[in-house]
């Protein structure tokens, strides 16, 4: 079998080292950082089984300055940033066209059904099966004009065939008895699951990676050696690695890499952030999404993540928390006797393309490097189903999935 790194120790990249593994290739896991400490570390700890919508959707442009106005808001922008986000963004907006939107919330379903097949067997691979509950997600409304317009996702989740319950306010507060009796609506997608922490999570999986033989290398990838049209190695800041194959699952690193490799992305960092928060008495018990107010709260093995918003900025620039803490009081008005004083806070850097349909695909330009990385919002959901993507991809195997809207090319 094959010598083959993946770059990047992020969920998606751990996936495609043991699936990769799991076909007996002796794989290098490449990182400066620990594994799960970066993007993985920080998410909001959903696996979702009903995340169809693209961010690029009908209207959204119509939403964006109140967004941008409001302090409280899930939209901002560094304006110094501005003229290298501007091709990203104007993208994004011409993929707000109705068919445009309509396309790319299927490419995401297609790959959301095989998330949970690929996440049962890696979880019982690593022993890890007890860091996922199968609770299902909520999203809530406040109004019946809230309600009303999630008619369009509602419509996406039943012609791809996710499961999903419509409740009112009584079946809501039997199912989530610690948010405040506020909500006239809501959806809870059932096949949904909460990893308690995907920081841990992603260790688990590097771990049991090494335990089967596999390599980790703590170092920086900023380059490679081609041969014969071929990649022949992955240098990294302490030497190279020699190589069969290449994967790139750098997250939102990946950029100037895939373009060494080929293919130049609007690939972005969509920066997220996330506050911990006490768990209240009433416990929240799975993932709840507040459409209204666009914030999440979801339980951790620490305690309650507040998370929230897109922030568009430079991947070093250093983090804004004023839009993070000013959601703890919308939180507080959701969640009785919320106890709001912040035990940590964070901020990391999503992969996000304007059309938020990941890159799984083979490099254009060299046949034995491999492409994984664009999830957006999606990485801890599809990281499995991407690995067994990649594995099937380098075995020559038929992934039994039209692979054409993940290609790296015409985005």
């Amino acid at each position: 079998m094959a010598d083959i790194a993946v770059i990047g120790a992020g969920i998606v990249g751990a996936s495609c080292a043991l699936f990769l593994q799991r076909d007996g290739h002796k794989v290098t896991l490449i990182d400066p950082a620990e594994p799960g400490s970066k993007t993985s570390y920080g998410n909001a700890c959903s696996i979702s089984a009903s995340a169809v919508l693209p961010t690029a959707t009908p209207g959204v442009a119509r939403q964006i300055p109140a967004m941008l106005r409001d302090p409280a808001g899930p939209l901002n922008i560094r304006w110094r940033y501005l003229p290298r986000l501007a091709p990203f963004l104007l993208t994004l907006l011409r993929n707000t066209a109705p068919e445009r939107a309509a396309a790319h919330g299927k490419a995401i379903a297609a790959l959301i059904h095989g998330v949970l097949p690929a996440y049962e067997i890696l979880l019982k691979q690593a022993g890890a099966e007890s860091l996922v509950q199968r609770l299902g997600a909520l999203k809530v409304y406040k109004s019946d004009a809230s309600f009303a317009g999630s008619q369009h996702e509602r419509d996406l989740m039943t012609e791809q065939g996710f499961p999903f319950e419509v409740l009112n306010a009584d079946e809501l507060r039997q199912l989530e008895p610690g948010l405040r009796p506020i909500f006239q609506h809501a959806i809870y997608a059932t096949d949904s699951a909460n990893v308690t922490n995907p920081g841990r999570l992603v260790r688990v999986f590097v771990d049991e990676l090494a335990a089967s033989g596999g390599a980790v290398v703590r170092e920086e990838a900023v380059g490679f050696e081609f041969v014969d049209n071929r990649v022949a190695a992955v240098r990294t800041s302490g030497g190279s690695v020699s190589v069969d194959s290449v994967v790139l699952a750098a997250g939102p690193w990946s950029r100037g890499l895939a373009a060494r490799l080929g293919a130049k992305l609007l690939l972005d960092a969509e920066r997220g952030y996330h506050v911990m928060l006490p768990m209240p008495e009433t416990p929240i018990r799975r993932f709840v999404h507040f459409a209204d107010d666009k914030f999440v709260l979801v339980p951790h093995e620490d305690g309650l993540r507040l998370t929230s918003g897109v922030e568009y900025a430079k991947v070093d620039a250093p983090p804004d928390y004023r839009r993070i803490r000013n959601m703890i009081a919308l939180a507080a008005a959701t969640v009785p006797d919320l106890d709001t004083r912040e035990q940590s806070i964070w901020c990391g850097n999503r992969p996000s393309l304007p059309d938020s349909v990941p890159v799984i695909d083979r490099s254009p330009r060299y046949d034995n490097a491999f492409f994984a990385f664009g999830h957006s919002h999606l990485g801890l959901t599809m990281g499995p189903v991407t690995g067994r993507i990649i594995a099937d991809l380098v075995a020559g195997r038929d992934p039994e999935l039209d692979l054409s809207p993940y290609r790296a090319v015409g985005r």
